[in-house]
């Protein structure tokens, strides 16, 4: 059987794993429990969950075709047994999938927005993550090497888990089409959140990189010809890795200088072009207040006193019948 398909699925269980550790830790530091609505928590991790199970599933299916030379469809059942029981792969796969399991119960029963919540899911997603070294290279390394190689994979994955959760959730909350003031100081605490965490991704990133470099190719990094697969493949991924840090670079010295200029500036003119800079277009705000009404019912009656906080906004209720308005 062609390795392809097994290739295939195994790079989609890296990304969706990933996924499904790095989104709800990106919940737990760069958002408080309050501005977590801001991001539909549950709608995705529910069908993150069930497509790494079922991914898990067909991976270890075609790996048993892989093995025992036969179709997906002619398993040996007494096989899958005996690997499942007896072997490293085996074992790695029932974990996995038991923490998705684990994790798609807890998505779908748990509040969604609570820190522990977040934090089971996380950590069950991360384990899941960390069994997918167990099926790689990181457990071929022997002698002294073994275990810094394994622990220096595992590190890998889980930084590279929490990048791509990270920039999945900036992109939805900057994003949007439209966006409140309250979402744009969502949008400048989850950046700046984002700023210290995504300096320590990128230096594990490098330094686990080196360390897995070194230790598949020893003292001849080049050893392998230039324009063998391992050497383009290689390419690719330091290619990708360049741009990840050219994005580290833009949201470090751009996004979130721009958003922080948006936010401090006054209502007006300049605010609106400070928004537009950050992608984020107003509601247009109250004639009279400058605010944005969250309540289309309410009315502004004479004698309303504005607070002096800034951009502070209080929002009068809904005045009973027979109150007089302004311009009635």
């Amino acid at each position: 059987m062609s390795e392809g398909p097994i290739i295939a699925v195994r790079f989609r269980l890296f990304a969706i794993e990933g996924l499904l550790f790095g989104v709800p830790l990106f919940g737990l530091y760069a958002l408080r429990a309050p501005q977590r609505g801001l991001i539909p928590f549950r709608a995705w991790l529910v069908p993150l969950s069930l497509c790494a199970a079922g991914l898990n599933i067909v991976g270890f299916a075609l790996l048993l075709a892989s093995m025992s030379g036969t179709s997906i469809d002619g398993l040996d059942l007494e096989l899958a047994r005996s690997i499942l029981l007896n072997t490293p792969v085996g074992w790695a796969f029932a974990l996995r999938l038991a923490a998705t399991m684990l994790a798609l119960c807890l998505a779908l029963l748990a509040p969604a927005r609570r820190t522990d919540t977040m934090a089971g899911v996380a950590a069950l997603s991360g384990i899941a993550l960390a069994s997918l070294v167990l099926n790689g290279q990181g457990v071929a390394t022997e002698g002294a090497l073994a275990w810094p190689h394994l622990v220096s994979d595992i590190a890998h994955l889980m930084a590279a888990g929490a990048w791509i959760g990270a920039i999945a959730c900036l992109l939805f909350i900057v994003g949007r089409p439209t966006a409140s003031l309250f979402d744009l100081a969502v949008a400048q605490r989850s950046l700046n959140g984002f700023g210290i965490v995504g300096s320590i991704v990128v230096a594990l990133l490098i330094a686990t990189g080196m360390v897995n470099g070194l230790t598949v190719l020893g003292a001849q990094p080049f050893s392998p010809p230039f324009g063998s697969t391992y050497m383009v493949l290689m390419g690719g991924k330091l290619a990708l890795f360049s741009l990840m840090l050219a994005l580290a670079a833009l949201h470090r010295f751009r996004l979130v200088p721009a958003i922080e200029r948006a936010s401090g500036l006054e209502n007006g003119a300049g605010a609106d072009r400070g928004y537009h800079r950050c992608g984020v277009r107003r509601r247009s705000p109250d004639p009279w207040t400058g605010c944005v009404a969250r309540n289309p019912g309410a009315r502004l009656v004479t004698g309303f006193s504005a607070p002096s906080h800034g951009n502070a906004c209080h929002q009068a209720s809904p005045l009973p019948e027979g109150t007089p308005h302004v311009g009635s």
